[in-house]
């Protein structure tokens, strides 16, 4: 596994949940820049996803290969689900809490995804 773009995955996911909570407390709804930042945080996911699938179809097997594809499809899931959130208009500073955890518990999927490989 690439050791460096799974923790700069990481460190990027957890500054949007920081970021995601800092909303929240100021009672903001999600905006277009934080928007747009979990798109880059779901980017940085997939591309993160596509190295773990090429280096299992390569030949290497992390040691419980269903936990392994359980967080890798958890992770690639979870925020274009939330995100959804942020469609109809009428988001809250809720909404922004909730995006703020989801990628919280993304960045704790993809370093538990370092610790299985």
């Amino acid at each position: 596994m690439l050791t460096p773009l799974t923790l700069t995955v990481a460190v990027f996911l957890f500054a949007l949940a920081v970021w995601g909570i800092g909303l929240a407390v100021a009672g903001r709804p999600p905006d277009r820049a934080y928007v747009i930042g979990v798109l880059l945080g779901e980017a940085e996911v997939l591309l993160h996803g596509a190295a773990a699938l090429i280096a299992i179809a390569a030949g290497h097997r992390p040691d419980s290969m269903g936990e392994y594809l359980g967080y890798l499809l958890t992770s690639v899931v979870l925020l274009p689900f939330v995100l959804r959130l942020t469609h109809d208009g009428r988001s809250t500073r809720w909404d922004s809490a909730t995006i703020g955890a989801v990628a919280l518990a993304v960045g704790v999927a993809v370093i538990r995804l370092l610790g299985l490989w």
